[in-house]
């Protein structure tokens, strides 16, 4: 198994998750491995996350990183992100736009850079009127080569017709795909993997926003076959992450 997302580091909206315990936890749980993005810092600095992550997560070949940017910053957050592949090895971008606080629309320059890349971008999804699933929809149709990847099965339980707004993205870009946590709906996880296919769907946590744990136990009391459970619970980030 691989958790296909944890944010590690000192953490200004959360306890924060360490390496060393992240390690730890995977050991105790089962898993392979992670991708694992940089948490906000106090010093609010997404560059100085990036690199502290990097400087900590060296060692452990288990730990796939994402590179983190503010798409506020405009160029230079996209420079970050090449930064983040070119020089420290990052697999994928990751946005969070409740934490930095932009409508995921207004992304649209550093993620059409990170398709550009060939890399994927896993996006904090179902934040109101930021991040809603209507609103990536409208950004991948924007930038239609990019790899998107939702948190929280693309949205907020909830938040009503959320799921319904989500399953529309679904469906409507091959592009698009979710990760397990936060879905209380077995039943939404199942038909995704039923109707639209099980490369659709990753097994992750974002611990230390969710817990570990009930996430993993979430996924593996899912009816699916033991060709789907494999994709979605490890083999969907070896491709997609390497």
């Amino acid at each position: 198994m691989i958790d296909s997302l944890v944010v590690l580091g000192n953490n200004l909206f959360r306890p924060g998750l360490s390496v060393e315990a992240a390690v730890a936890s995977s050991s105790r749980l089962g898993l392979e491995g992670m991708v694992a993005a940089p948490a906000r810092d106090t010093d609010y600095s997404v560059v100085d996350a990036n690199d502290r992550l990097a400087r900590d997560a060296e060692g452990h070949p288990g730990i796939r990183r994402l590179v983190r940017v503010d798409p506020n910053q405009g160029r230079a957050a996209e420079n970050e992100l090449r930064r983040g592949i070119t020089e420290l090895g990052c697999v994928g971008l990751f946005l969070n736009p409740d934490e930095e606080v932009f409508r995921i629309q207004d992304a649209e320059p550093v993620v059409r850079v990170a398709a550009g890349l060939g890399i994927a971008t896993v996006i904090v999804a179902g934040v109101p009127l930021r991040s809603e699933a209507l609103q990536i929809l409208e950004l991948s149709a924007k930038v239609p080569d990019a790899r998107l990847i939702l948190s929280s099965g693309g949205q907020v339980n909830i938040t009503g017709l959320g799921m319904a707004d989500a399953w529309i993205a679904l469906e409507r870009n091959a592009n698009i795909a979710v990760l397990s946590n936060g879905e209380y709906r077995q039943d939404y996880l199942e038909r995704i993997v039923r109707e639209l296919g099980p490369e659709r769907l990753l097994l992750g946590t974002m611990a230390p926003y969710y817990d570990r744990a009930f996430e993993i136990a979430r996924i593996e009391n899912i009816a699916y076959s033991a060709s789907d459970r494999a994709l979605v619970v490890g083999g969907n980030a070896r491709r997609i992450f390497g």
